[in-house]
């Protein structure tokens, strides 16, 4: 009997040790990820509650200048030229539309010439509030744009339809095809009008939003400097926010004629709820990154490790995303 009862505890102890050996093999291949805002990831990351996130600028370039870690890969390694923050319009006539882009378009040029480098950086200083090493780290990890790239923007839409993440289909919201629904919703014609077309003066008052703080939006605040707005006779109430989805919101209730968004929630909300907003520039592509611990060498060393991003659907999940494939890891939401 007693030869009997040391089998049987021999035998737990040997299963107990197995299924510890197959979890711990499981969590080997796990990327854990959490849903943060990215002032909160920078926190986070100072208190070790997180290994790290994934965010756009100048939330990485905050957290690696205050030695909070450091950037395992930027945006432009996972994703070469991915879309990001746009310029939105809905309900304005065509003048006041090709204004909007016209104003768009010289201060996103004022930005991206050198001859402007100084000015721009005291620039980048005020709108975000942040100290001159950090912005001068962010701003060389982001493409100013005039324009998004359509492919790349319609890789994105393929990956939220095969997320599940879009809850109505582009049939559903009237459009014979993918190829209608882009030419309704990404206006490269307009953008190309404001270069062979006398500009009309628009003469009215325009409420336009923006994220607070958000470097990749710093032609808005370049354009509102320079007076680029005062020239075609726009008189701006500017009106700041949160976050994208914020932003679609309020064009959903009217409250706004322009804002510069995410890409994410401005696709997300055009197709799930169909709030009919046109994007007409493009503010930037590139310009997120990923940072971790230091102790963080290599993709690899995510397995076991928690790591934050700004939303499920965003280009950072799908950066996140892109990344763990590749290096055979899964991610399970904590």
């Amino acid at each position: 009997m007693r030869n009997l009862k040391i089998f049987h505890l021999i035998m737990i102890i040997l299963l107990v040790m197995i299924l510890a050996g197959c979890l711990q093999g499981s969590q080997q291949n796990v990327v854990y990820v959490i849903k943060m805002s990215p002032p909160d990831m920078v926190e986070q990351l100072k208190l070790g509650q997180i290994d790290g996130f994934v965010a756009w600028e100048p939330f990485p370039s905050k957290a690696v200048v205050n030695g909070y870690g450091k950037v395992l890969l930027n945006s432009t390694q996972i994703w070469s030229n991915h879309p990001c923050c746009v310029v939105a319009v809905k309900n304005l006539d065509d003048e006041v539309v090709k204004a909007i882009v016209m104003v768009h378009v010289k201060a996103t040029r004022f930005i991206n010439n050198p001859e402007n480098k100084q000015k721009v950086l005291r620039y980048a200083v005020e709108f975000t509030g942040l100290d001159e090493k950090t912005v001068e780290m962010a701003l060389k990890n982001i493409r100013f744009i005039e324009f998004p790239d359509e492919e790349q923007f319609k890789i994105y839409y393929h990956h939220l339809n095969s997320s599940k993440l879009l809850t109505k289909s582009i049939q559903q919201l009237g459009y014979e095809n993918e190829d209608k629904f882009f030419s309704e919703f990404l206006r490269r014609d307009i953008y190309k009008e404001i270069n062979n077309v006398n500009m009309v003066k628009a003469n009215k008052k325009i409420r336009i939003g923006y994220l607070r703080a958000d470097l990749h939006q710093l032609a808005f605040y370049v354009a509102l400097k320079e007076g680029y707005y005062n020239e075609m006779g726009i008189d701006v109430d500017a009106k700041v926010y949160a976050n994208g989805v914020e932003v679609m919101n309020a064009f959903k209730i009217g409250e706004l004629d322009v804002a510069y968004l995410g890409s994410a929630p401005a696709t997300l909300k055009r197709i799930n709820e169909d709030i009919r907003i046109m994007i007409v520039a493009g503010a930037n592509n590139e310009g997120s990154a990923i940072v971790v611990k230091d102790n963080i060498n290599s993709i690899q060393d995510l397995a076991g490790k928690k790591i934050a991003i700004p939303g499920f659907g965003t280009v950072q999940d799908f950066l996140l995303r892109m990344v763990v494939e590749r290096a055979g890891l899964r991610l399970e939401v904590v």
